[in-house]
Order: structure tokens, then C-alpha cells, then sequence
């Protein structure tokens, strides 16, 4: 494959894969079906807002969230401008979101929990440089620089029509050398690692590489909160790899949904199988073990992509349902490689 960049990528498998279908999402008691063309269109609805308000390449944006839909379209929206994504965990404080936010010259801050919506308008006083905040939840503002991501996607659409040949020429001239991801390490230096869109596309080589049984019906689901490079990389694996994905909304939608969804695959943190695993086999039910974790993974899990083995004991368990491990390589390995 010889997608250099993130937008080449997405061009790429939308031309492949068209009206197949790409995301699932819970919506109520039934399931939203997302195809690539719609994931397309949203991305360029974002990207088109942003361009129309000044943001563009070499521009940085906050993203505070877990492993949403939202926020995975809303980071490749920002690689087809030539942008910078600073993503931190969902539970992040306030406090170290104002610090990153000015000490890191950010122009844009997304964010998925209401609860901070009156510490980010005070924010948007204080940092005259941010252009907007957005919530991927519906807040009420009173600060006419904070909105809801929902009128991103509609004044996006609007805005569309008119940029489309604009943003076809940015997307079109990004390089792999592009900055894409700004890591922030759990310090209080603020200590950073950046990545470009040449190490995301390298990192999806190798991985990819590794995973040759993988087809295009094959489905993952996962829920992951931090911001972590192994939990960016994973959400564009599904995108390279031309395979289906759902999304949890939450931890507890995971454990609830996952015997529906049906994943073939799961992209879950050392930790997180370990409390999947706890979760599972602490009501037994008159199942062994196995049988019982094999049914709370929905009965079809081969592949499980993991940033480290859980316990061995763990491991042996979750192998014996017939799942195999694959590890997936931090972002920064790849760099130092």
C-alpha cells in the first residue's frame, strides 16, 4: 500500500469500500449503521469548519476525550488540514487543561465531558488565541466561542460546498513529514513527543503486516479512555486494514454491548482485559471460566490487539477461548526504530 499520509489513506478506502459498512454505533435500542462515505462526509464537514474559522496546517488542537466516533473523525479531519492533534484522557483536570492549552499554543479545543464546560468559557476569556471549544455532548453555552459539535457538522456541511476544492488542495499537498500527534506525558513539565502522519502511516504497515488473517468482514469493538499512542493507533488500524468497527460509549457500555456487537476483535489495554476478565468470572453462573468469558466477549473474539500481555494466567485464559494476541507497538518505538 502506498498511502504516505492520513488523507491518502481515507481517500484511498473510500474509493475501495464506498457504501460498505464502516462504523456502528449504539442509538437508542438499535444500531446506527455508518458507512465510509458517511464517515467521509463528516470528516470533510469538520475539516471544512475549521478552515472556514482559520485553522490550518501547523495549527494544534486539544482533544480532551475517550476513544469516541467523534473524536476519531475529528482527528482525521484535523490531519487533512496539515494539524496537530494534542490528545489528552477523557478524566483530565481542568487545571491541566488550561496549562496545556496555553503553554502548548493551542487553537482549538474539543472536549467530551459537560462537567467542564464552565471552567473551558472562562478559558476561552482568558486565551484570546483559541478560536472555539466544542463538546461532543449537548451543553447550553453562554460563551458565544463555546458550541456543541453538532452545529460543527452543520455549519460544516454548509461551509463544504463552498471550500470543497480548497480542502481537496490542503489535503492534497500534506506530506508525510506533517506533524500529526503531540503526546503529552503525565508530568508537570508538560514534557511532549511528537509524531508526523509518516509514523502513523508506519506504525499501520507493521502492524497490518502482522495481522494477514484479518478480512473485510471482520469486526472490532473497543472503549478506551486515555491518550495513550498505543490508543490512537488502534482507532486508524480499522481505517487501514478496510475492516468494520464499533465504539462503546462509555466502560459500562462496553461490558453491556460487546455480547451483541460480536467482535471478531477487541482493542483493549493490559488493564482493561484484566478487568474484563475480573468482571467476567466473578458471576461464573455455572459456566467454567472459559466458556464464561468466551460468552461475555460475544463467542466470535480471534484477535485481541493489546500494548502489553496481561498476567500469564490471564493471557492463558483469554487463549483458550481461542483468541490470539497481537502487540501493538507504541508510536514512539516506531519513531526510535
Amino acid at each position: 500500500m502506498s498511502e504516505n499520509t492520513i488523507p491518502e489513506l481515507l481517500e484511498k478506502r473510500v474509493k475501495d469500500h464506498g457504501t460498505r459498512l464502516l462504523f456502528q454505533r449504539r442509538d437508542g435500542w438499535s444500531w446506527k449503521q455508518i458507512t465510509w462515505l458517511d464517515f467521509d462526509r463528516e470528516v470533510k464537514n469538520i475539516a471544512s469548519f475549521l478552515m472556514d474559522l482559520g485553522f490550518g496546517k501547523g495549527d494544534r488542537a486539544l482533544l480532551v476525550s475517550a476513544n469516541t466516533l467523534e473524536a476519531i473523525s475529528t482527528e482525521i479531519a484535523i490531519y487533512h488540514l496539515g494539524g496537530t492533534v494534542v490528545p489528552l484522557s477523557r478524566d483530565t483536570g481542568a487545571d491541566r487543561i488550561k496549562e496545556a492549552a496555553r503553554e502548548l499554543d493551542v487553537k482549538f479545543i474539543f472536549l467530551e465531558d459537560p462537567g467542564l464546560l464552565d471552567h473551558t468559557e472562562a478559558l476561552l476569556d482568558e486565551l484570546p488565541g483559541v478560536l472555539r471549544a466544542a463538546f461532543f455532548v449537548d451543553v447550553k453555552t453562554k460563551n458565544e466561542k463555546a458550541l456543541n459539535f453538532r452545529s460543527i457538522l452543520k455549519f460544516g456541511l454548509m461551509k463544504r460546498k463552498k471550500l470543497q476544492d480548497e480542502l481537496k488542495k490542503v489535503s492534497d499537498d500534506i506530506e508525510a513529514a506533517n506533524p500529526a500527534a503531540l503526546f503529552v506525558a503525565p508530568d508537570e513539565r508538560l514534557t511532549t513527543i511528537e509524531i508526523t502522519q509518516g509514523d502513523i502511516m508506519s506504525a499501520l504497515k507493521l502492524i497490518s503486516s502482522k495481522t494477514n488473517g484479518i478480512g473485510e468482514e471482520d469486526q472490532s469493538f473497543s472503549y478506551i479512555s486515555s491518550a495513550s499512542p498505543y490508543s490512537k493507533i488502534i482507532n486508524y488500524l480499522t481505517l487501514y486494514n478496510g475492516t468494520r468497527a464499533a465504539t462503546a460509549e462509555s466502560r459500562e457500555d462496553f461490558y453491556k454491548d460487546i455480547p451483541e456487537v460480536m467482535p471478531t476483535m477487541i482493542f483493549e489495554t493490559s488493564e482493561g482485559l484484566e478487568g474484563l476478565y475480573q468482571k467476567s468470572v466473578a458471576s461464573l453462573g455455572g459456566f467454567t471460566p472459559e466458556k464464561k468469558l468466551k460468552k461475555d466477549l460475544g463467542g466470535r473474539v480471534s484477535y485481541i490487539f493489546t500494548d502489553a500481555l496481561p498476567a500469564s494466567d490471564i493471557e492463558n485464559l483469554y487463549r483458550r477461548t481461542g483468541a490470539t494476541f497481537s502487540l501493538v507497538p507504541k508510536l514512539t518505538d516506531i519513531i526510535t526504530d
